[in-house]
């Protein structure tokens, strides 16, 4: 029997809309070919009530609440503020683990939202491109490391951290280093390629993510902070960016033999940034719920408020604007001390003696976690009957909530978190879960009927990390390799079906927890696989 072998390649918030509406239009040559030869389908996604799950969910075969990494901020038990999710913390494996395990040997490159893992053994390239990072910079093997460095050098775009607090100060010459990342980044992905032994091979590119968040306002004359003159060679810069990529997909074809199958993967998309969840801490200041400062004025505050007499750091941050902060932390601190002071500088000065409910930051869903007796160390609302009493409440007025401009919903959903995910990690997510409407078009303002207007003085994109793009679950996946029936239509997929899938693939029987079906139309016998233990 011929050996199995298969190519993953993520576009992280790679949209479906843009692909469909840039290969109709020619811009997307590869791509196109590959959905005249395969199978192509829209995708079901995690990314529909929580965006940053979808990448685990993709890797892992398993929903939010089982794997626990659903955002760059999660709650624990038994702490009062969020934290960086951990990879090597989640109960249930990356799919390469449970491949390495019987004797496949994969490299993976860039997969977002993971960690190096040992024993391994085959290749792991660890947030070299990565958009976001959430472990440390690591080659595997050591000697992969000493040569992919003399081949290749850095990473030439920057990463989340060094943009993600400040408008990009130089647009052009970030959308230049973008394309250089793709680039260099195909070439890195060719040459390990050649070099590794492997039967998959994983790359994740992240340039879609930046260019979506960062270039959205040049692409879309619609948007609020499209340039008056339409933004010279950057109008373009977001369709370049994905031309970019559909090259990187044509070259990485043509150096794999056809027996290789080659799928193309995003969890989620990207479209304007209307949210509204840098309203929230108002509306929940509205409804007595939320106090970042104790009731008495400011001059009075340090002397009233146990937690902020306790905390000179608070102190200190409610001194000094929070541009000036992140722009001295990002430039003179590592990494890791940096991150400790973010996460403590978003909590600092609540007094959580007076707060039922509080905001997980977030640009795009809103996130709700209810100060818990018994979950929060110093909550406030009693489990079962006041907390089920608050969250209808909540779950009412945000509902409820309008545009005042247009009259349109503000919500495309909420969420009773309880009501759709009761897995083991449940405890670290939102207690509310709210999902924009699009068209609703939020900027500054929100209505609702008991609280009356709530304003922000600037809208979305006008606040940290200024986005002018934004998520939205537009989901795809598109395959070609034998046994895939060229012009195949994927109808009712899931990205949760992808790891079973890949699994089976390679006649690794996927685990019983994980939620997926075996998709047929990838080629692969559906009647061998089967779940197990």
């Amino acid at each position: 029997m011929k050996r199995k072998r298969l190519l993953l390649i993520g576009f992280d918030a790679g949209d479906t809309e843009l692909i469909e509406q840039w290969c109709e239009a020619g811009y997307l040559p590869h791509i196109s070919r590959m959905r005249e030869r395969g199978v192509w389908g829209r995708m079901h996604t995690t990314a529909e009530v929580v965006h940053v799950s979808a990448w685990p969910s993709i890797f892992t075969g398993a929903a939010p609440d089982e794997h626990g990494l659903y955002h760059a901020y999660v709650m624990h038990p038994g702490h009062q503020n969020p934290v960086r999710p951990r990879p090597e913390q989640s109960p249930v494996p990356f799919l390469w683990r449970l491949l390495d395990d019987a004797g496949k040997r994969c490299v993976i490159m860039d997969a977002f939202m993971t960690c190096p893992l040992q024993p391994f053994n085959g290749a792991q390239i660890v947030e070299w491109g990565t958009w976001s990072w959430f472990s440390e910079p690591t080659v595997l093997p050591e000697a992969l490391k000493k040569d992919m460095t003399k081949q290749f050098g850095a990473y030439p775009a920057e990463d989340h951290s060094k943009v993600g607090m400040t408008p990009p100060p130089d647009p052009d010459g970030f959308y230049k280093r973008i394309l250089a990342g793709v680039a260099k980044k195909t070439e890195a992905v060719k040459w390990l390629m050649s070099r590794e032994d492997w039967d998959l091979f994983l790359v994740v590119f992240g340039e879609s993510h930046s260019a979506g968040h960062y270039f959205w306002h040049y692409h879309d004359p619609a948007y609020i902070t499209h340039p008056a003159d339409g933004g010279g060679p950057l109008q373009t810069a977001l369709r370049e960016v994905y031309v970019a990529l559909d090259r990187a997909v044509g070259a990485l074809m043509a150096a794999v033999d056809e027996d290789v199958t080659v799928m193309l993967v995003s969890g989620d998309g990207m479209g304007p940034n209307y949210s509204g969840s840098h309203i929230l801490p108002e509306l929940l200041s509205r409804m007595a719920l939320f106090n970042h400062v104790p009731q008495e004025d400011e001059a009075t505050a340090g002397q009233t408020s146990k937690a902020i007499k306790k905390d000179m750091l608070s102190t200190l941050r409610n001194m000094v604007p929070k541009s000036v902060r992140s722009a001295v932390s990002r430039t003179l601190l590592p990494r890791s001390v940096n991150e400790k002071l973010s996460l403590r500088w978003k909590t600092a000065g609540i007094s959580w003696e007076h707060t039922q409910a509080f905001l997980i930051e977030n640009a795009n869903e809103g996130y709700i976690r209810i100060n818990l007796k018994g979950r929060e160390p110093q909550g406030t609302v009693e489990p079962g009957a006041e907390y089920e009493a608050l969250c209808e409440k909540l779950h009412q007025t945000l509902k409820g909530m309008t545009n005042p401009t247009n009259r349109q919903p503000a919500a495309h959903q909420v969420h009773k978190t309880d009501e759709i995910y009761r897995g083991p990690r449940r405890s670290h997510m939102p207690d509310l879960i709210v999902t924009w409407n699009e068209a609703a078009r939020i900027t500054t303002d929100l209505t609702t009927e008991a609280y009356g207007v709530v304003c922000h003085a600037e809208p979305g994109c006008g606040v940290a990390p200024y986005y002018s793009g934004n998520h939205r679950p537009n989901a795809f996946t598109v395959a070609v390799g034998p046994g895939i029936a060229p012009g195949t239509g994927l109808e009712g997929a899931s990205i949760m079906d992808l790891a079973p899938s890949i699994l089976s693939h390679f006649d690794v029987v996927p685990p019983a927890y994980m939620q997926g079906r075996v998709l047929g139309e990838l080629g692969i016998p559906v009647s061998s696989t089967s779940s197990g233990d």
